[in-house]
């Protein structure tokens, strides 16, 4: 904005202030010069809250796009810098969307934009320029936050030719702009003072196509913006009803304001703003129309419109309609950031009680206190009318808490006849003699109605006074308006207006009193010191040096120097010179003002006119240029447009015109026109030289400003092993991984900053962004290795020595991965069972994948252990060593597989071949007695034998007793299975040489040892004899004894010294055989022993007496017997026994023998255990 308008815009702001308290001049005139005087009064402000939109609502703007640096930038050869227009913006639907995975009440508002210039130069064509914008916006309904905003752009340039006129499409542009989250403009309730921040990310998508342009890239980034609240107060518009409109201001993440907008409450939007569209393109707005039509309305009440976290509260949603309660109308009310939405009915009185929970969510900007500031949206769906309002949530929320507005106080500064709001993007400062009136607010940030009370005023000479402050409910303002008049003998410096709200303490449930006190501070200067320097006289066509560069601020500072200067015809000619030097050449002679306005920091004008004279002098040449200054590298054409002799007496004589330059003309350095390109940043000074008819000389020097240019046309070369790579079909690099790539970077810039070019490369800017090389020179050169595949992107961004840089130039490389390998391993020797396999392998990879790699032994191929695609990458070892034994030859695989992966999964495998070879078993035997006698019970042991320990567990011991006899029949009387077994006991019947052979069998053929026992012919043993024959002759003796006992009975029966009627045997004790060999003092022939019988008979000897007994008469083996008297008769008649009967005697004794054998007779096995066994043939 220049001067002048900004001038405007802030007469205009003072004029249409609402809120001034003016002294009357007589009062004015009577101050004492060396007092301060302080008055103060207090009054009420309303909260501004969020508005609401509906569909057709409209806002028509007038405004201009400034494009002057977006068209500089793009190269092209263009007067244009403004074009004026008109914008419509118009809401044309509400819904709901889903916004960073939240449910969300979204206005859609379109703009339609129309701007032109005429008579624009664009690359040597004049035409008019048209540019029209079409805007859709969407916009969060809770708090106006920008979700995402599309423009189109199509530009338009109108080539004339004599009358006709050729339409040429400029360009044609769609920007998308989407935030996450959304970015929050405004932070509702509005107070001035407020400042918040956002950190949201941003992408930015441009699709489009020109000839005269370059497309920007898209761009995605994570941006920081923060706003403030500047001001309360007259915008410096005409729109009537926003004269109470709050200044916001945004700036960049380096703190510099890139824009600002007028908030007016009453028309629900800005007023005026100005906003960057894209870099390069401004846009500044202002109201012209605003139109809303709404029959029926929804408000928000809050019980607590400031409250607590997590706090139980309530709000009524209203309805009404012209006025009128709107009973059982059903409302949608929704606490977005809690997601509590729900469906509601108003009463008859027209209203909706809701109870919810405040939460504790916080906001997506930051700034304040307060946990957040959300708003609650109640609206009928099928109306699309929306109602909303914002709560607080702060968790130190108090009862009541009065706090001094320090950073929102406002000053206005009476000096003389004109009145200037101050605001913190102004300055707060003053000079003696000045009049402020300061606006302190005081706000209620408490839950319930603040009780009314005072606040001391301390001015800054020390004078203190009570204002009243009236009752505040729950985040309502009062502002209290204190004047101050500054004394002229004011010293510089900082002073500072203290206040303290309830100075008395009286409201008790004030919960924080550390926020009662403010103090505001302000600058008192002086004004600075104007001085002109300049000719009093000079010839017309002459430039000539205005120079304030000597004016000073007393107070320190910088100055900002504005030239206005008379010209002929009563125009003037304005400009502001950073250096307060301006160069100025009048065309005609005569008397002119040149006025200076000094402007400082503190923004105090000072203002100084002087006159001067210019003088007719031939001959006269003008040089001219269509611009002040260009760009270094870029042609800038210089002319002569006006050219004259004044004491010519030929009018018509030519005149030559010589140009000198430090660069050559274009055109040459004879001519009307001469086009140079500057190739050094600076200030350039042209002359020129007019040699008349008399050669008199005339000269004329225009001075250029040459700026800085950013380096362009970044490039890279990539480079590997001395060989320059080219790109594929796609403009991407291949290499593998592990390659050495070299970088070089180059870029155009002007001779002078080439050498202090700093490239910064960023070799893998996705995958690592924090590696970043910079190098300074003409070409930069660095080396990066990939070792991970995949497309990666290098970045290469130049910067000069004024910090202007290129584009980023993305370089794409696509890193091949390079498959690991295995390093040819020599098959291993076959081994025995048990025996360690050692397997020692290597690999092969790139330095990268190499720390990385997956090395696995599958030791069972044909098995899928994981579950997972094929069974021979299964992954039992990991590790480049592999030491192992099998223990059965049977079950060892005959190869295993070693494969290698790396980090893209590609995999080297290869098969090695196992032979794990049985191992026969070392056999061992021995036996008790290599000489045993016929019958004997021989021994043998295969303890000692010896195998694998898994065949261990499964040897067999087959024993041949004796291999010269096919026990078999197979004709081979060497592999005959006699017995199995580690211990076995055997007999031998018959005497000689016998070999034993003891074959241990695994799963292989087995091994045999032999053993050769002599076993000898058994000698007569009585004992022997007895255990074979006893029972033999024993049965024969009782036999015999019967047969005795009964031929003495018949004998006797023919005897007459016995009597027949007594019973002979009646003295005689019965006894059983087996009771009778079971005592061994009983003798049967003996008289009291067979009286007494047997001596002891154990219970067990009595029931086989019994049972013996009752089983005679079934065939029973016990026999029972009378013993007679007459043993000798019994004897005698033994012999006379039937022969018969002895032979069946004999037959039942021999019987009776093989039973007793039968019971006597013992296993070995039983009666020895293996120990006693081993114990044996150790002895």
């Amino acid at each position: 904005m220049s001067k002048p308008l900004a001038s405007a815009v802030i007469v205009v702001i003072l004029l249409s202030s609402q809120c001034i308290l003016m002294l009357h001049s007589d009062e004015m005139n009577n101050l004492d010069e060396g007092i301060s005087k302080l008055e103060s009064a207090s009054r009420n402000t309303a909260i501004t809250d969020v508005p609401t939109w509906e569909v057709g609502d409209r806002w028509l703007y007038d405004g201009y796009l400034d494009v002057g640096e977006f068209v500089s930038s793009s190269g092209v050869s263009t007067n244009v810098q403004y074009l004026t227009g008109t914008l419509d913006r118009t809401v044309t639907d509400i819904y709901t969307m889903n916004v960073d995975n939240r449910s969300t009440l979204v206005y859609e508002a379109e703009s339609i934009g129309t701007y032109d210039a005429s008579n624009v130069d664009l690359d040597g064509n004049t035409g008019d320029l048209e540019i029209e914008m079409q805007t859709t916006e969407l916009v969060r309904a809770s708090d106006l936050a920008v979700i995402e905003q599309v423009a189109t752009i199509d530009i338009d340039f109108g080539y004339r030719i004599f009358w006709w006129t050729i339409d040429i499409d400029v360009a044609e542009l769609t920007i998308t702009q989407a935030y996450s989250p959304p970015t929050e403009g405004y932070d509702f309730p509005l107070t001035v003072g407020d400042f918040w921040s956002s950190d949201y990310y941003q992408e930015t998508d441009y699709q489009g196509s020109s000839d005269f342009v370059d497309i920007p890239a898209d761009d995605q980034s994570s941006e920081s913006r923060s706003w403030q609240v500047m001001s309360k107060g007259a915008p410096g518009t005409s729109f009537a009803t926003c004269q109470q409109s709050y200044n916001v201001t945004t700036f960049d993440s380096n703190g510099s304001a890139d824009g600002y907008r007028w908030f007016c409450p009453s028309v629900r939007g800005d007023v005026s703003s100005s906003t960057d569209i894209i870099d390069g393109i401004n846009a500044f707005h202002e109201l012209q129309t605003y139109q809303a039509g709404r029959s029926m309305q929804i408000s928000i009440e809050f019980e607590y419109p400031l409250s607590p976290l997590d706090f139980d509260t309530s709000a009524w949603a209203n309805v009404t309609q012209n006025g009128q309660a709107v009973s059982g109308q059903e409302l949608q009310f929704r606490y977005g950031i809690e997601g509590d939405v729900r469906t509601v009915t108003t009463s008859a009185n027209g209203s909706a009680n809701i109870e919810f929970n405040t939460g504790h969510s916080v906001d997506d900007s930051t700034g304040g206190s307060e946990t957040g500031s959300h708003g609650i949206i109640a609206w009928i769906p099928s109306q699309k009318i929306v109602g909303a309002s914002t709560i607080t949530i702060d968790p130190n929320v108090s009862t009541i808490d009065l706090v001094a507005l320090s950073e929102g106080v406002t000053v206005e500064r009476i000096r003389g006849q004109s009145t200037t709001t101050l605001a913190s993007s102004t300055g707060f400062n003053a000079v003696p003699g000045d009049i402020l009136k300061f606006y302190v607010p005081i706000q209620n940030r408490g839950l319930m109605t603040s009780p009314s009370t005072t606040m001391n005023v301390v001015s800054p000479d020390g004078s203190i006074q009570t204002v009243q402050v009236p009752s505040l409910d729950s985040l309502a303002q009062a502002v209290v308006e204190v004047n101050w008049s500054v004394r002229n003998s004011h010293p510089i410096g900082e002073i500072t207006l203290s206040f303290q709200v309830d100075p008395d303490g009286l409201i008790s449930d004030d919960g924080d009193r550390t926020n009662n006190n403010g103090v505001f501070s302000l600058f008192i200067g002086r004004l600075p010191i104007a001085s002109l320097s300049m000719p009093t006289q000079s010839l017309t066509k002459s430039e000539v040096i205005i120079d304030a560069g000597s004016s000073y601020d007393e107070d320190g500072g910088e100055l900002n120097c504005e030239f206005t200067i008379s010209i002929p015809e009563g125009s003037f000619v304005s400009s502001s010179e950073e250096d307060c030097i301006f160069e100025y050449t009048w065309d005609d002679d005569g008397a002119y003002d040149v006025q200076l306005s000094i402007t400082d920091d503190e923004n105090d004008e000072v203002i100084l006119i002087q006159s001067i004279e210019i003088l007719n002098r031939p001959p006269e040449v003008d040089i001219r240029s269509e611009y002040d200054w260009t760009y270094v590298l870029s042609p800038i054409e210089f002319n002569i447009e006006e050219r004259g002799d004044i004491d010519t007496q030929t009018p018509q004589a030519p005149m030559d015109i010589l140009w000198v330059s430090s660069y050559p003309c274009d055109e040459g350095q004879v001519g009307v026109y001469c086009t140079v390109t500057p190739e050094v940043e600076g200030n350039y000074t042209i002359r020129v030289e007019a040699v008349d008819d008399d050669d008199d000389i005339g000269y004329s020097n225009k001075t250029i400003e040459v700026r800085n240019i950013a380096p362009t046309n970044p490039r890279a070369e990539i480079w590997m092993g001395g060989n320059r790579m080219i790109p594929d079909s796609r403009g991407v690099y291949l290499a593998n991984e592990g390659d050495l790539l070299t970088f070089e970077g180059f870029a155009d810039d002007s001779q002078n900053d080439l050498s202090t070019l700093f490239h910064i490369w960023n070799p893998d800017a996705e995958n690592n962004p924090d590696l970043v090389i910079g190098y300074e020179g003409r070409k930069s050169t660095v080396e990066h290795t990939y070792h991970t595949s995949g497309l990666h992107l290098a970045t290469l961004q130049v910067v000069d020595n004024d910090g202007a840089s290129t584009e980023s130039l993305i370089v794409p490389i696509e890193i091949q991965n390079i498959a690991p390998q295995i390093t040819p391993l020599a098959p291993p020797l076959p081994v025995a069972e048990d025996s360690i396999v050692s397997l020692t392998l290597s690999t092969i990879d790139t330095s990268g994948d190499l720390l990385t790699l997956r090395n696995c032994f599958d030791l069972d191929p044909l098995t899928n252990s994981d579950d997972s695609e094929g069974s021979s990458d299964d992954c039992d070892v990991e590790s480049l060593i592999l030491e192992r034994s099998w223990p059965d030859a049977t079950t060892a695989p005959t190869m295993i597989v070693f494969h290698v992966t790396d980090d893209d999964g590609s995999m080297a495998i290869v098969e090695i071949p196992i032979d794990i070879r049985n191992v026969n078993p070392e056999p061992r035997a021995s036996v008790n007695t290599f000489s045993p006698t016929e019958g004997d019970v021989v021994f043998f042991s295969a303890n000692g034998t010896t195998d694998s320990i898994h065949d261990m567990e499964i040897l067999l011991y087959n024993w041949d007793m004796d291999t010269s006899v096919d026990s078999d029949g197979d004709g081979n009387a060497a592999n005959d299975i006699d017995i199995q077994g580690k211990w076995i006991e055997w007999t031998f019947t018959g005497s000689g040489s016998r070999t034993v052979s003891m074959t241990a069998v695994d799963e292989g053929p087995g091994s045999s040892i032999t053993l050769t026992v002599i076993v000898s012919e058994a000698p007569f043993s009585l004992g022997e004899f007895m255990a074979s024959y006893g029972l033999v002759i024993m049965a024969i003796v009782i036999i015999s004894i019967a047969g005795a006992v009964f031929v003495i009975r018949n004998r006797q029966s023919g005897v007459g010294s016995f009597d027949p009627q007594i019973d002979q045997t009646s003295r005689l004790k019965r006894v059983s055989m087996d009771d009778a060999f079971d005592d061994p003092e009983y003798d049967p022939f003996d008289q009291q022993s067979r009286k007494d019988g047997p001596t002891t008979i154990s219970e067990e000897s009595r029931e086989n007496l019994s049972d013996n007994q009752t089983a005679g008469d079934s065939g029973s083996d016990s026999v029972e017997v009378i013993i007679p008297d007459d043993v000798s008769s019994i004897l005698l008649d033994s012999e006379d026994l039937n022969e018969e009967e002895n032979h069946d005697e004999v037959e039942e004794g021999v019987q009776s023998e093989d039973a007793l054998s039968e019971s006597a007779a013992m296993s070995l096995e039983d009666a020895l255990d293996d120990e006693d066994i081993e114990a044996l043939f150790e002895e």
